[in-house]
Order: C-alpha cells, then sequence, then structure tokens
C-alpha cells in the first residue's frame, strides 16, 4: 500500500528510541552522547550520539532480521522491484564481496571486467575464484575505460564453458552504461548469473530520463552504494536479488559472516530514509538534477581549451548510454592535467570535484547541487581558461597497455604466497601479489598471480616518467614490486 511505501519504519524506530530518553547501560559507551567531550559536542553535534544506538530491544537484528530492519528490507525491495533486498553498512564493497563468495567455490572460474574495482579484486581473493578477464572498450580522446561489449562476453562465454557467473560494472565511474539487455540474455542462456557493481547507479530506478537499473535489464543481483549519488551517509549502500539464479540462503550466510555485527543504526536509518526519499519525490529531485547537469554541460562547452560529452556519447562500443548527472571534463586541450586542475579549483575556488585523472576532471551532480553552485563552478572554468589562454600544450595520448599477462596463481593464491619485495627491474619473470593499475585509463597492468613480463615492466617506467598515476602496489612510487618469493 501507499501508505507503507511512504513510511521509514527502522529510522522511526530510531527516533523514537532516542525521544524516550532511555537509561542506557549498552554500548556505546557515549550512552546517548552524555559522555562525549566539548569539542565532540560542537564538531559533531550531540544529535548524532543520540541516534547512534545499538541492536536493543524493539531495534531487530541486521544479521537476522525479523523486526522492523525486516519490514525496511522488504520496503526497498519493492521500491527496486527486487524480491530480496539487503541493508549494507559496510559499503558496496561488501555486496560485491558477498555475490562472488556466494556463486563461487575455490577454482570456479567468473567473468569479471579488467577494470574490475578493489571490491571485486578481495571478493575473488576471499573466494579463491579464478577471474576470466574481459577488456572494457577504451575512449581515444578522454582516456577512460568504458564498458565491455556484448561481443567479449559472448566469447568469453565460449572459450569457459564451465564459468559460474558474470560480473559486470554498470555505470562506470564516468556514467557509461553497458548494454544489459543482450548481456543478460547471452549470460542466463548459459544458465548463469549476471551479478553487477550499481554503485553508481541506485538512481536509474526513478526517472526515465536516466538509464534502465540493471535489475530492469534482467540482471540477478546488483549492489548499489545509496550514498553516492543518493542523500544516505557514506559507506552505506544496498543489495537487491532478483529470481532464482543466486541462493539465498548461502547470500545471507556470506553477509553474516562479512557485515559488522555492531551495525551502525545511524548507517541504517540514513538508508531507510534516502529509500523514502526516492520514492516520493525521486522523479522531481532528479529531474531537477539532470536539468543542473545539463547546464554544466551547455557552460562547459562554451570555454575553449575544455571538453565534455553528453547524449551523443551513446552508441558507441561499450556505450550503451550515459548517466547525465556525471559530467566529465576533458582538460587536455588546455595543456594541463586533471590533477592540476583539481588542485586550482579546490585552492582558488573552494570547489572540489569528485575525482581528476592526467586528462580529466569528474563532476557528480546530486540532489545537494544548487544553481548557484553551477554558476560558480563556469565562473571557476572560466577563470581557469582565461589564467591559461596561450598555452593549449596538447598533452599525448598514453601508450598501449601491453598485452595481458599470464596467469599462473588464482589471486588466492598469490595472496597467501610468501612473498617479498624486489626492485621493479628484477621481477621479469616473477609472480607478482599486487595490482598495478595506471590512470588513466584505470586498467590493471597487473593483478595478483600474474607474471611480470619485460613489456609489462618497460610500460610502467613509461608511466613513471611521464606522471602518470599509479595505485595498487605498497611502494607507491614504483621501484619496487611485491611478488611471490622463490
Amino acid at each position: 500500500m501507499k501508505e507503507d511505501r511512504e513510511r521509514a519504519p527502522l529510522a522511526e524506530a530510531v527516533a523514537c528510541y532516542a525521544a524516550e530518553q532511555v537509561t542506557r547501560f549498552h554500548m556505546p559507551g557515549h550512552k546517548g552522547g552524555k559522555g562525549i567531550s566539548a569539542a565532540a559536542a560542537r564538531i559533531m553535534g550531540r544529535r548524532v550520539f543520540e541516534l547512534d544506538i545499538t541492536g536493543v530491544e524493539g531495534m531487530d537484528d541486521l544479521l537476522q532480521p525479523t523486526g522492523v530492519i525486516r519490514e525496511a528490507e522488504q520496503l526497498l525491495a519493492q521500491a527496486y522491484g527486487a524480491e530480496a533486498s539487503y541493508f549494507l553498512i559496510n559499503g558496496t564493497s561488501s555486496g560485491m564481496q558477498a555475490l562472488i563468495l556466494s556463486t563461487c567455490n575455490p577454482g570456479d572460474e567468473i567473468i569479471v571486467p579488467r577494470n574490475m574495482h578493489k571490491s571485486m579484486v578481495s571478493g575473488v581473493i576471499l573466494s579463491g575464484a579464478r577471474p576470466v578477464f574481459v577488456s572494457p572498450e577504451v575512449d581515444p580522446d578522454f582516456g577512460i575505460a568504458l564498458g565491455v561489449t556484448p561481443e567479449k562476453i559472448a566469447a568469453a562465454l565460449a572459450a569457459h564453458p564451465q564459468a559460474r557467473a558474470a560480473l559486470l560494472i554498470n555505470p562506470t565511474y564516468y556514467g557509461t552504461t553497458s548494454d544489459l539487455t543482450t548481456i543478460a540474455a547471452q549470460v542466463h542462456g548459459r544458465g548463469l548469473p549476471l551479478l553487477i557493481d550499481e554503485a553508481h547507479g541506485p538512481h536509474f530506478y526513478f526517472h526515465e530520463g536516466l538509464p534502465p537499473g540493471a535489475l530492469t535489464q534482467g540482471a540477478d543481483a546488483a549492489a548499489q552504494g545509496a550514498h553516492k549519488i543518493l542523500c544516505s551517509l557514506t559507506q552505506s549502500s544496498w543489495l537487491h536479488v532478483k529470481g532464482g539464479r543466486i541462493d539465498r540462503g548461502r547470500l545471507q550466510a556470506v553477509l553474516a559472516v562479512l557485515l559488522s555485527t555492531s551495525a551502525s543504526y545511524l548507517f541504517l536509518a540514513a538508508l531507510d530514509l534516502a529509500r523514502l526519499q526516492m520514492v516520493k519525490e525521486g522523479r522531481a529531485i532528479l529531474e531537477r538534477t539532470i536539468e543542473l547537469a545539463e547546464r554544466l554541460r551547455r557552460g562547459v562547452r562554451q570555454l575553449p581549451g575544455l571538453t565534455t560529452f553528453g547524449a551523443e556519447y551513446c552508441g558507441r562500443p561499450g556505450v550503451k548510454g550515459l548517466d547525465p548527472t556525471k559530467v566529465t571534463v576533458g582538460v587536455k586541450g588546455l595543456g594541463l592535467t586533471g590533477q592540476q586542475v583539481e588542485l586550482y579549483l579546490r585552492y582558488r575556488h573552494r570547489i572540489q570535484v569528485e575525482l581528476s585523472d592526467l586528462y580529466n576532471v569528474l563532476f557528480i551532480v546530486g540532489p545537494g547541487n544548487t544553481a548557484e553552485d553551477i554558476d560558480k563552478l563556469l565562473a571557476a572554468l572560466a577563470a581557469l581558461v582565461k589564467d591559461e589562454a596561450g598555452r593549449r600544450e596538447r598533452t599525448e595520448l598514453p601508450p598501449a597497455l601491453p598485452p595481458a599477462p599470464r596467469q599462473i596463481l588464482t589471486p588466492r593464491e598469490a595472496f597467501f604466497a610468501p612473498a617479498e619485495s624486489v626492485p621493479l627491474a628484477a621481477a621479469r619473470g616473477r609472480i607478482s601479489t599486487e595490482t598495478v593499475t595506471c590512470y588513466p585509463p584505470g586498467i590493471p597492468i597487473l593483478c595478483p598471480g600474474e607474471e611480470v613480463t619485460a613489456e609489462i615492466i618497460e610500460h610502467i617506467e613509461v608511466m613513471k616518467s611521464n606522471g602518470y598515476r599509479i595505485q595498487g602496489p605498497q611502494d607507491g612510487g614504483l621501484t619496487r614490486l611485491r611478488v611471490v618469493k622463490e
């Protein structure tokens, strides 16, 4: 019923408990804020501590819900057209790990994109699965990884008939989406589940001007970050399941292993309220958000040296659709790096971007942004263009990635193997225990268990000398690499 959908039972229960002014002889130690310091009260406010409770009488149990948490999760499933939904208080990462552990046993193959998120790497390590990598498309102008094409998924399925699942990112960080309807039909044709990292797409289900959500295109499960675009708290996420290809009993058992036994009711209440906001006002909020994002896009196109893309980008290989709330601005026409532009905006104009890479800065326009925000940003970008007038040195494109190396061990085997740190030049022929990723395009050069080749070492040295950002290794400067000990 509409009246039920427009309630937030879990958040309401938390508020009622705080209003009762119960004398607390339970965790946490601050006892509803009575024990906090003056500095904590000044900086954080007392209300957050009043609402910071634990699983006391009437608050239910996240790992075995039967009361208000179960009711809130049922309302969440209704909102997203799922058959079962779960609150996550360890971020979307825990959802991705749970899906991998629920579908794969040690040694099983799972089809994953080469630009897989760290949570996928950790899920593969925890499960002992063997990843079958599929390369995403890469845009040559912006240097960003796009989606995976149905043709590549079909080839991976044919080459690996024993695979247990396929896992994809949709949308990408930059907002591009894949043809999930076609891919779901291919994966289901083999009797396998399609798992989606939908961390950046929980808003897709509430406005027709956005790409369709993964669950509406045949996905069997999707993990979402309710805080990335929507208005929940950081680290709070959702996991949705639909259909019978996911063993829900095993999934719930895995979640009980992964999730904290001390669930934050601040996170849980925020998740309940974020769902309620979308159900009641989602379309209107997103209509305004999309309009602001398009206003930013139009303004950027008027500034010489800056580039961006919109709906015209769709239809390229790996780009079925685009989330308009993600505005990627290419800056290489100014002769600057994205990192330089990020620092300029932060310290000259008090504007913080979502991310920067060598060529781009990414802006996420969300429900909390205003028309004044867009005007301020466009004015700052105009000042940047004026300050850099005449520079216009075009940044060189990165060299093509070397061939994917041979996988000798599974990521789990490499992770738990005795390891040692060696100079990068001495790592040739050794087995990496680390992931090495260069931005752009954000596709790993090395993953745990793979052989370090001469081509990979040469590529890394070229990227380092040209100032590209490298993530993953313990040695951030990548003069050394951790490899399996001989």
